[in-house]
């Protein structure tokens, strides 16, 4: 939450201005309101000061805090000292001050998202220090975010989870999704939290978490109606639009409240296909959300959250460039069983004379020169245009129900109990290879669900004081039941049809406690040193079953297997930390130093193919961190500098790696080709982050952002069965059944520097003409490596670095109405760059890519009313 209220300045023309600048946000004394004599700055100035108006209202409740009054026959009074807007975040389930919480976190306000027009968790790339958010290497709308190095693998749990209403987002138990689309409407805030949380917050969460508050039901009637259209530069100005609703009613004053509300977006592509004209990477979805307020007493509260989102679109759309013949010619005869051909005459590699793989693209590609001629015609036809095999798509339907319930036992202890069930069904096609090719497709021919989810989740809470209110502590037991059924269904390597289905249940119960004690309360010397501890112990278990069948032209079989499976572990994480508040009346600092140990589950690896793989390791970071948060002034103007520097020992990482497997005794040479989970040796990561905020003057703020991270493997080496050699960090291919090195890999999803700039401010108008507020940011993140492999064995791997210029300007309340207006635009320098790579070089052998976004402009057009 954010609050903020102008004090009165000294000086006639300076206290105008500022009254001006930001929308005449404080209280000015009743003065005459007739028109001034002239037309002229003094008159206007003199005319902004007595006229009693208010800025558009925040999306907070408004803070109290005291006024200074101005002297009705001076405008000379002595200045109040002006404040940055305070924010209220539950990053330890109740809420507090940021400024206060010894946690390092970002925070946004909705003010905040719709002036960035930031509508995903992709948008927040590049604003916030250490949070890296992209597709890791899958389709478009999968959203993956990293914070300090820890993220998701294709396949396993993920390590920064999403949570809406404090509940944990359903995720896709193989691909990476999280929740689906319209998460970002109507929110109160958007909360980062950085690093292992360890106990509040410790179920999977590694790297953070990301927790998105809906707006709740509020006291009157209130309501909002907004449309918008955007066009796509450089993409034959495609067009968009949007359209939301939102009510906000009192059912029975004071006791029950409902907040209803609706989006829709609907966007054409910017992809093309020059074939069949379908526009790829499109968006369309919509959303529906409910939110009652129960209060029948002072005592009690019941707040039930309902939502459901459905999208479907045109899919995502791969940009072929290159075959990779060596490997093709390799994998072709293994894929028949017939993979020992480099080894009947010694120093002659038979696979690559006899050229079998190339000789199988061009009979199935079609292809004249092994790839080269797709590769040549995708190059001249740009990265918008394309020509595929597949007929890529992406349906995405979720919901939940959520229910909090409060009910306090008095002034220092209360209960509270959040239970919710919530669905994600996923269905899609995927061109992977992005060629006319079948070289590596999802085709999913009866648009079958390939992620089926239903998970129930129960947390009952104490929270409460004690010790006269020197200690605060939350006890409580957290429980999580997880349902996923799944069929995938792909071509591969041009003649091999696949078909994986999977069937997993997973259990989680958790215990946890965690308190904070003002040492003040022992010896007066420590008054402002606070000691905090908390611990939680994890017990969770994965069981289900999988299968896997591959067939060769339809015909022949190569794989035909399943499997059952099972994985348990219980496990402790914990936090110890202690921070000092240093407060005077011109500032307040906050310093802080923590450890916590964060966790991340095992599980099932659905479409290994090895039976010592079938199941994996969790894997553990310790992370060590300090930090301070300060607001003081510089000459008067208020400045907020928020700083951390971490450790992170990171161990057991869970990574993706290629699988093949011949069963012992087998007759059959064709071996099984899949993909396990590895647990491979250990990590640090380190950095520093910092948050910038200054306010030069009243309705003017200048923000920046700073991340440094750096990242490497101790030992990275796992046991390798892949079809084909791969090339490690020696130099040299390793053969199947030995193990490969790839500690000189570069760390994924780690760019070293990160950083933001961003302004906003109140321009002078008359204030009964409305208020208009500009805002310009740029972001930048730096090049970032997204394989496992070295870069030499993974060409394209490496993303480069890229800067955004997003802007908006706003005009509220126009000539005095409810209606606003915002004209915005993002990517303003319609800059373009390689957001993710297939990384397949060593799997189906080809390299593509996945494009950014082009220049958006749009406009928005709102009806506010209360």
């Amino acid at each position: 939450m954010r609050t903020g209220r102008a004090r009165a300045g000294t000086g006639r023309y300076i206290a105008g201005l500022l009254a001006l600048l930001l929308g005449a946000h404080g209280t000015a004394p009743a003065q005459d309101a007739a028109a001034p004599e002239d037309d002229g700055l003094d008159a206007l100035l003199t005319d902004a000061l007595a006229r009693p108006s208010t800025p558009p209202s925040t999306d907070y409740p408004v803070v109290p805090v005291a006024e200074a009054e101005i002297a009705p026959d001076t405008l000379e009074a002595a200045p109040a000292r002006r404040q940055i807007e305070e924010i209220v975040v539950t990053a330890r389930r109740a809420e507090e001050n940021i400024q206060d919480v010894p946690v390092a976190i970002s925070a946004m306000s909705a003010d905040d998202l719709r002036r960035e027009q930031i509508n995903s968790a992709q948008d927040l790339q590049g604003r916030v220090p250490s949070l890296v958010v992209n597709s890791n290497s899958q389709m478009r709308n999968t959203e993956t975010p990293t914070i300090r190095g820890q993220g998701a693998t294709f396949g396993s749990s993920p390590g920064v989870v999403i949570y809406m209403g404090e509940v944990p987002l359903p995720s896709d138990p193989v691909a990476n999704y999280q929740g689906g689309p319209g998460k970002f409407f109507d929110l109160s805030n958007v909360q980062i939290l950085k690093g292992s949380q360890g106990t509040l917050f410790g179920r999977n969460t590694t790297g953070g978490a990301l927790l998105l508050e809906p707006r709740r039901p509020e006291e009157g009637w209130s309501g909002a109606l907004r449309g918008g259209m955007v066009a796509l530069d450089g993409a034959g100005n495609l067009n968009g639009r949007s359209y939301e609703a939102v009510l906000n009613a009192p059912l029975i004053s004071e006791r029950l409240l409902a907040r209803v509300g609706s989006q829709v977006y609907q966007r054409d592509g910017f992809t093309r296909d020059v074939v069949t004209g379908k526009d790829y990477d499109s968006k369309d979805y919509w959303m529906g959300r409910l939110g009652l307020l129960w209060q029948p007493s002072d005592l009690v509260e019941n707040y039930l959250l309902a939502y459901y989102a459905d999208s479907h679109d045109n899919g995502t759309a791969m940009v072929f460039e290159e075959i990779n013949r060596e490997g093709l010619n390799r994998a072709i005869p293994g894929a028949i069983g017939i993979g020992n051909l480099t080894q009947i005459i010694p120093g002659i590699d038979l696979a690559q004379t006899a050229n079998l793989g190339c000789l199988a693209l061009n009979f199935f590609g079609p292809s004249t020169n092994c790839g080269q001629d797709i590769a040549d015609e995708q190059a001249a036809r740009g990265i918008r245009s394309v020509q595929i095999s597949g007929d890529p798509n992406d349906i995405l339907k979720t919901g939940a129900v959520v229910d909090k319930l409060r009910i306090s036992l008095g002034d220092s202890l209360s209960v509270v109990n959040i239970a919710s069930f919530s669905t994600m069904r996923h269905s899609y096609r995927w061109d992977l290879d992005g060629s006319r090719a079948e070289i590596n497709e999802f085709i999913n021919p009866d648009d079958m669900y390939e992620a089926d989810i239903r998970t129930f989740t129960e947390e009952l809470q104490f929270q409460g004081s004690a010790m006269g209110g020197a200690l605060s502590y939350i006890v409580g037991g957290f429980y999580e039941d997880t349902e996923a059924i799944g069929r995938i269904v792909a071509k591969s390597l041009l003649f091999v049809d696949v078909d994986q289905r999977y069937d997993q249940q997973k259990r989680s119960l958790a215990g946890f406690a965690q308190g904070t004690y003002d040492l003040g309360d022992v010896f007066a010397s420590l008054s402002g040193l606070s000691l905090t501890l908390g611990a939680r112990h994890t017990r969770d278990r994965t069981s289900g079953n999988a299968s896997i069948t591959q067939l060769a032209l339809g015909l022949l079989p190569l794989v035909d297997k399943s499997f059952q499976a099972e994985v348990s572990s219980a496990e402790w994480t914990w936090t110890a930390g202690l921070d000092y508040k240093l407060d005077t009346d011109a500032s307040h600092t906050l310093l802080y130093g923590k450890v916590s140990r964060g966790y991340k589950t095992g599980g099932i690896a659905p479409i290994s193919v090895v039976p010592e793989r079938y199941t994996y390791a969790p894997e553990f970071v310790l992370n060590y961190e300090v930090g301070q948060k300060s607001d003081f002034d510089v000459l008067g103007v208020p400045v907020r500098l928020n700083t951390a520097l971490y450790y992170t020992d990171y161990t057991d990482l869970q990574k993706a790696g290629i699988d093949a497997y011949v069963p012992p005794n087998s007759v059959n040479p064709v071996p099984e080709l899949g993909q396990s989970i590895f647990n491979v040796g250990s990590a640090w990561v380190s950095g520093l982050e910092l948050d910038l905020t200054i306010e030069p003057w009243q309705g003017t703020s200048l923000t920046g952002t700073y991340g440094y991270t750096r990242a490497e493997y101790r030992d990275f080496k796992l046991d390798y069965t892949g079809a084909t050699p791969q090339l490690d960090c020696t130099g040299e291919e390793i053969e199947s059944g030995n193990v490969v090195d790839f500690t000189c890999s570069p760390f994924q999803t780690t760019p070293e520097h990160q950083f933001s700039v961003s302004g906003r401010s109140f321009l002078p108008i008359d204030p009964s003409r409305g208020y208009l507020e500009a805002a310009l940011t740029y972001t930048w993140t730096d090049t970032q490596y997204s394989a496992s492999p070295p870069p030499d064995a993974e060409p394209g791997a490496w993303l480069p670095s890229f800067g955004l210029l997003n802007a908006s300007l706003t005009w509220s309340r126009i000539m005095g109405s409810r209606l606003s207006m915002q004209l915005f635009g993002t990517n303003l320098q319609n800059r373009v760059w390689r957001i993710s790579n297939s990384n397949q070089w060593n799997l189906t052998y080809f390299k593509a890519s996945m494009w950014s976004e082009p220049r958006i402009v749009g406009l928005n057009l709102s009806y506010d009313w209360e």
